[in-house]
């Protein structure tokens, strides 16, 4: 197609598939240099990878750091030494390791070699904390006996948490490359685990290291499965990691020395493990499912993430305030006496959160945009001002204050950004440092507004709608919905979001003059507590009202021709299309990604039941009325509109038989249906050629059934 002139350019989904897009942003500890990684789409090998590129502020100089592999994670070590965790030119091992490059420059030296990967690490004292599966935990013994199984729900978790000092480990892998085979088998690697003296097991979820590297926090659940999400206890080890360092290493040497005696025939007592260089693992006494979200710049304060009201899924989480000292062998019941809520006022779901000296900076949801505040300490809010910006997942701040950020907004595609100045200048100058945008030139992607609209119970109900460029407000356009997954979640206000890039193809919907609507149904997040909760008791029902309200409203415009209607989702925009597909006879098709027919199916399936138990108030096999008036399913004796279904093979969210059982039922009652299984995947898609089948599958779907174009699957729509 013509490249020329001003939004002439129709992208195709694969276009859209190969956009290179900011993921993640670290500024250094002086706030001079900005590394970020970026996406890219990996076509021959079917993933995409994430590369990792240095900005340096004062000589206006970008470069790409890595070169291989993907990246994962990355953490400043200091002002000129990046840490990177990713599968980058690993030999031995294609699990994720940690690689460090000292003054940014070369290929970097790989950290670890742990046999099971790193998952997570983070900089503490003169090294790195990581997060790891211990693999003497593993069930290895037990495979070789009694062959592979699992104990649903009921496997203890191998999750441990080492330390490696740098320094130490450059002078070993220096003496590695000299000592020969049997040289190599004296030497010790400096790593230690430190939960080795663990009193019972926990799958360790997160972890925390104290800025004056003298102390370790946890966050754990009893075990992996997420139907212990709620089952929280957080944990503080103050150690002098160095010093435990090494004593692990005096004691392993010994033990090499009495294993060398005991083959001489010198020494057959076995000596106990001793732990005694690790201190004891402290739990702390905080509010039942609360977790560790940060740690004061002095170490002495934790901000921890609490529902107040009760630890249902629909109930927003705050922030409180948790003074050490003070809860240290305090009595449970007086523990709310000493928690200090600071975002009581802000009365939305928080997000990231950095806490850094000038305060704590939190980003949130507001309608259908991402902001930033800074709170202090007696939750005294004050925003920061983006320019017209708005955040894109991601943000983080240097010590001194100065951000760097991840920003779009409804006519921009994503760009990373930093300040000059620390946050609390009250004029800050916002400097973009990648060009992005370029990418889109002359691209026609339509137009994107908020609109809002009346449900049928009143609620005011917002969404976000696409416009063709070329938009006509006197002509009637088919309308098609694009409803996000949670229901916890929401639809931005951007340009460009995932959902436009990977599932559905909005921008070529708006290409061939659809209207398309994403809208943020009741329990959407943005709106508040009360909003939050107004699907309780109420999925799919509510949902219908907001949906049919919108056509409604449109249609009163006089923008849209009611005879074509489709609509589509993921997840639990997968079930909503479900949904109004069997009780509603408005729409001309429905796609139904990663959906379900039946909550009962779903609950008794599905790896976080308490969803339903949330939801729906109680459990199936106590009171199945509920489920059954807001199953899809329950009215698919009146079932007619054309369903396309797509679903991972190993999705363990919204299992397969949940999507079989649309299928079947579709089937029985003679309704145009398809159902497309996706090898491997669990519950997003997330393979390049993959995304392409799935956005491929709904542009043929709907073009079909709402503008009487032939059907077909397999040919791609760029030939």
């Amino acid at each position: 197609m013509n490249r020329q002139g001003k939004n002439t350019y129709q992208p195709t989904i694969k276009d859209m598939i190969f956009l290179e897009k900011p993921l993640e942003v670290k500024v250094s500890p002086n706030g001079q240099k900005i590394a970020y990684s970026v996406q890219k789409t990996n076509w021959k090998e079917n993933c995409y990878q994430k590369v990792c590129y240095i900005y340096d502020q004062k000589k206006e100089q970008k470069f790409q750091l890595t070169r291989t592999g993907s990246v994962n994670q990355f953490e400043w070590i200091d002002d000129d030494s990046l840490a990177v965790l990713g599968t980058l030119q690993s030999k031995n091992n294609s699990e994720p390791q940690i690689w460090l490059f000292d003054h940014l420059i070369g290929e970097g030296w790989q950290v670890t070699d742990h046999e099971e990967g790193v998952k997570s690490f983070k900089p503490f004292a003169n090294g790195l904390l990581f997060l790891t599966d211990n693999p003497e935990k593993k069930k290895k013994k037990r495979k070789k006996e009694f062959g592979s199984f699992i104990h649903f729900e009921k496997e203890e978790s191998s999750s441990a948490i080492y330390y490696v000092n740098l320094q130490e480990m450059q002078y070993y892998l220096e003496r590695l490359k000299t000592a020969g085979k049997k040289g190599a088998k004296k030497l010790i690697e400096p790593v230690i685990e430190l939960t080795k003296n663990f009193q019972e097991s926990r799958a360790i979820t997160e972890f925390f290291a104290s800025p004056k590297g003298d102390t370790v926090y946890l966050n754990c659940r009893r075990r992996e499965d997420l139907v212990y999400v709620f089952e929280t206890s957080c944990y503080k080890l103050t150690i002098d990691p160095d010093f435990a360092l090494d004593q692990y290493l005096e004691q392993e040497e010994t033990k090499k020395t009495d294993e060398n005696s005991t083959k001489d025939g010198k020494n057959d007592d076995k000596k106990p493990e001793d732990y005694s260089y690790l201190n004891e693992w402290i739990q702390l006494q905080l509010p039942k499912a609360a977790t560790i979200i940060d740690i004061a710049p002095d170490g002495n304060k934790l901000v921890i993430a609490h529902k107040e009201r009760d630890i249902m899924m629909y109930t927003q989480t705050d922030l409180w305030i948790v003074d050490l000292e003070k809860i240290t062998n305090l009595q449970e019941e007086k523990l709310e006496e000493h928690l200090v809520n600071i975002t009581r006022e802000l009365d939305q779901e928080p997000f990231y959160v950095q806490w850094i000296p000038q305060g704590i900076v939190v980003s949130f949801v507001d309608h259908q945009i991402a902001k930033l505040v800074q709170i202090n300490q007696t939750g005294e809010i004050t925003p920061i001002n983006l320019n017209g910006l708005y955040l894109y997942h991601h943000y983080h701040l240097s010590k001194k204050g100065h951000l760097a950020f991840i920003g779009t907004n409804s006519e921009k595609f994503v760009e990373v950004y930093f300040t000059e100045q620390p946050i609390n200048n009250k004029k800050i100058k916002i400097q973009r440092i990648t060009n992005f945008n370029s990418q889109l030139e002359n691209w026609s992607l339509g137009q994107v507004e908020v609109i809002k609209w009346p449900s049928k119970d009143g609620t005011t109900i917002e969404g976000v709608l696409r416009k063709p460029t070329n938009f006509d407000p006197k002509k009637k356009y088919p309308l098609v919905f694009v409803v996000h997954g949670g229901p916890a979640s929401v639809s931005f206000n951007y340009l460009l979001e995932m959902v436009d890039l990977f599932f559905y193809p909005t921008v070529q919907f708006s290409n061939q003059e659809l209207l398309v609507l994403k809208p943020n149904y009741r329990g959407s997040i943005g709106r508040g507590q009360a909003f939050k909760e107004l699907n309780k008791e109420n999925l799919g029902i509510g949902d219908l009202w907001d949906i049919e309200a919108a056509i409604d409203y449109l249609d009163k415009e006089g923008i849209i021709d009611p005879t074509k209607i489709g609509c589509m989702g993921w997840s639990q925009g997968g079930y909503i299309s479900a949904f109004v597909s069997m009780h509603s006879d408005r729409f001309a098709a429905v796609s139904v990604g990663a959906g379900l027919g039946d909550w009962y199916t779903y609950h008794i399936t599905n790896d976080i039941p308490q969803f339903t138990t949330h939801y729906l108030s109680e459990s199936p096999f106590a009171n199945r009325d509920l489920y059954q008036k807001t199953a899809p399913l329950s009215k698919i004796q009146q079932a007619k509109t054309p369903t396309l279904i797509q679903h991972g093979e190993k999705d363990q969210r919204v299992p397969l038989a949940c999507a079989k059982e649309i299928y079947r039922g579709l089937q029985a009652m003679d309704v145009p249906v398809e159902l497309f299984i996706f090898k491997g995947m669990g519950h997003p898609i997330t393979k390049p050629k993959e995304n392409h089948a799935v956005m491929h599958q709904n542009l043929n779907w709907f073009n079909h059934f709402l503008l009487g174009k032939e059907l077909n699957f397999v040919e791609n729509e760029d030939d």
